[in-house]
């Protein structure tokens, strides 16, 4: 299987660019910037997604099973991490990453070699706009959720460090 995914996650400010080639079961490539973003190490047999973006000591693993028009599976760790479902029903992918309290709901449209969408809500969520070829839309979909859980982790940890006291 040969194609690739590519695009953007978010809008033209806050947002992060993903290009991933797919060849031979590989998919690799990066997504955000060239000096601030993550590399993408995946594999793809037909069924199971599995691997790893970001670097040895800072990444996160990525778990997705699909099995039909339904995809599960976890992304991050398996402590702290994110569930990820998705269905997808004719054209549309719908499901949701993480939990009931913190996580996202999944609103995307597949067809003509494109996903788009929303991932998140109206104001702190974010939109999906990628071009894909000879990959599973499903397999897509859980592309964007893992940028999109990744962008969720960098503007935790911002807030979290611009709090610090006097």
């Amino acid at each position: 299987m040969a194609g690739r995914v590519e695009g953007r996650i978010g809008g033209a400010v806050v947002g992060n660019d993903i290009r991933v080639s797919c060849e031979g079961g590989r998919l690799s490539g990066r997504f955000g910037g060239a000096v601030i973003g993550k590399d993408v190490d995946l594999t793809f047999d037909g069924a199971v997604l599995r691997g790893r973006w970001g670097g040895v000591w800072n990444g996160k693993d990525l778990h997705f099973t699909i099995r039909g028009t339904e995809g599960r599976g976890r992304m991050g760790g398996s402590v702290v991490g994110w569930d990820i479902a998705l269905v997808q029903d004719g054209d549309r992918i719908a499901g949701r990453i993480g939990g009931a309290v913190s996580g996202a709901d999944l609103r995307l449209t597949a067809g003509d070699g494109r996903l788009t969408g929303r991932i998140g809500g109206s104001v702190f969520g974010k939109d999906c706009d990628l071009q894909v070829e000879g990959v599973p839309y499903l397999v897509a979909a859980a592309l964007a959720a893992m940028v999109y859980y990744q962008m969720h982790l960098d503007s935790s940890n911002n807030a979290s460090s611009s709090s610090g006291g006097a």
